[in-house]
């Protein structure tokens, strides 16, 4: 097998080790057996091997042992992780869907490449370098990112056919980095309050966020809805950078601790600008990590109201070890504190099975309905540091006001069609084919969201185009007609691909359960 490769997984080994008992003369010996095991492979197996997978996936089994987020990534996976929280990527700046063969442009992206060379909303690429890409079999979301995707100032061009236009047109682009947003809604509910939607921690996270303080006057503003629902996390120092923005100076915000890692205490560093502000923070169980870290002190410190359901619970912290080959691991060093003491890590001593699914066990045990269904330990009682009340640790933040799902909002059946990408596609098809009423008739958002509703023709054709030909088929028209909640999913789907994503967000915050609790309060 080639030195290299296992010189790599060597590596690997004594890094972790490292981590935590030290490198003593057993780890050398099992290491030795390991030497062994691929050696007799190598000299004795009956058919060829492919001893860079058989290293992967022992590394992998070896991180997987040690807990669910000390994972291992090859060369090509690391750039795709790190996309979204470096806040920028190579790229045209395109969204889009592949719809009967071929490449619809949802819509471009602000300041990106294909704004710039004037590709629009509604364009169908056609070619790729003269290259035909449209038509059965042609292409796939693989296929259309090995095309568009390059080097940065490469020269890509795009043939599209567009509305009103006889002839193919030629765009050349030049790739660029395209910027990517981590505040993908923010806007002003009433005069008093306000709303920003963080879907992740990133490198210009703080950037965007004082724009959008800036922008919207929070600081004069009664009440600021901060909403981490399904935020995932993202860097560490940037869930800090944000507590700035509501605690005092020099306030605990987290506390990290490993066998290997020197405990380390996170502070605010300078006077709140928001200090004034009302604040209520929205979570749900995919709220995670550097969500938990701010929704974490803003509780511990009686700062704001959390509300929604218990957080996703991952309490710890990984560091990247960066491998001879460009390959990267992700290895747990430490676990973190709130302010009041709490590590907010679940279990996941009944293995990663278990543990990938805790999230569906809450659904099947009634959790994610019933407040009461969760189970709280004794032992692990804490106390807010100003108003003494009474908070648990062990398995995520649980909000101070809970709010439940509500599994029976949309049809099964709308649930299962919108699950496999047909109602976006109505949506995306629909859009398309009113392109020109739709921006002539409602020139700005507000006119659209006070004027244009869902008819019972809209939803007809979306029947028509789910084919449903069951005997009852004006029964399920009706069903969704008069179904709020799906009206209004039709409309937020509409309005992102008219108006972009703040406005999705808009419309779909008007029906939304949890953000109406946050008003209230």
């Amino acid at each position: 097998m080639s030195k290299y490769i296992y010189k790599i997984f060597i590596l690997v080994i004594v890094i972790i080790f490292q981590r935590f008992e030290g490198f003593s003369q057993n780890e050398n010996e099992q290491i030795k057996k390991f030497e062994q095991v691929i050696n007799y492979i190598d000299n004795n197996y009956v058919d060829s091997v492919d001893n860079e997978q058989i290293i992967k996936s022992a590394i992998v089994a070896s991180l997987k042992e040690l807990d669910p987020h000390s994972v291992y990534y090859d060369k090509d996976e690391i750039e795709d992780l790190n996309r979204g929280l470096k806040g920028s990527f190579v790229g045209v700046g395109i969204t889009y869907d592949i719809i009967n063969d071929t490449v619809l442009i949802l819509s471009v992206i602000n300041d990106g490449p294909s704004e710039k060379a004037g590709v629009l909303a509604g364009d169908r690429i056609i070619k790729v370098d003269n290259k035909l890409i449209a038509g059965k079999g042609l292409i796939d979301d693989d296929k259309l990112r090995d095309v568009l995707g390059g080097k940065k100032e490469t020269e890509v061009v795009i043939s599209v056919k567009r509305e009103g236009v006889k002839d193919l047109k030629n765009i050349k682009i030049i790739r660029n980095k395209v910027p990517v947003n981590s505040i993908n809604s923010y806007y002003k509910v009433t005069d008093d309050i306000a709303y920003v939607r963080l879907k992740r921690f990133s490198a210009t996270s703080m950037t965007e966020f004082k724009k959008v303080v800036d922008e919207l006057g929070l600081d004069g503003s009664k009440k600021l809805i901060l909403d981490l629902r399904g935020n995932r996390g993202g860097y560490l120092y940037v869930s800090v950078r944000l507590l700035e923005n509501f605690l005092k100076k020099k306030s605990l915000v987290l506390v990290t601790k490993g066998l290997h890692s020197p405990e380390k205490e996170y502070k605010t560093f300078f006077n709140a600008k928001l200090k004034n502000t009302d604040l209520v923070v929205l979570i749900n169980e995919s709220s995670a990590s550097a969500s938990e870290i701010v929704s974490g002190a803003i509780q511990d410190w009686d700062r704001g109201v959390i509300v929604g359901r218990r957080s996703y619970g991952k309490g710890l912290v990984q560091k990247p070890f960066y491998l001879n080959d460009g390959s990267m691991m992700r290895l747990t060093i430490a676990k973190y504190y709130t302010p009041s003491g709490r590590n907010i890590q679940k279990s996941y001593s009944d293995g990663q099975d278990k543990y990938n699914h805790e999230i569906s066990d809450r659904l099947e045990n009634g959790e994610l309905m019933h407040k009461d269904s969760v189970k709280h330990i004794d032992s692990l009682k804490y106390y807010t540091l100003n108003n003494k009340r009474l908070i648990y640790g062990g398995g995520g933040i649980m909000p101070d006001i809970f709010v439940e799902l509500d599994t029976l909002k949309y049809p099964i059946f709308y649930k299962e069609y919108l699950g496999e990408g047909k109602i976006n596609e109505f949506a995306h098809l629909f859009v398309d084919k009113n392109r020109s009423f739709l921006r002539n008739n409602y020139k700005n958002f507000e006119k659209f969201d006070k004027k244009w509703t869902v008819s019972k023709k809209n939803i007809e054709d979306l029947i028509l185009y789910l084919n449903k030909d069951e005997k009852n088929i004006s029964e399920l028209i009706n069903e969704l007609f008069t179904n709020k909640y799906v009206r209004n999913h039709l409309k937020a789907l509409v309005a992102y691909d008219v108006f972009g994503e703040n406005e999705f967000y808009r419309i779909l915050n008007e029906e939304d359960a949890t953000f109406n609790k946050a008003i209230e309060i």
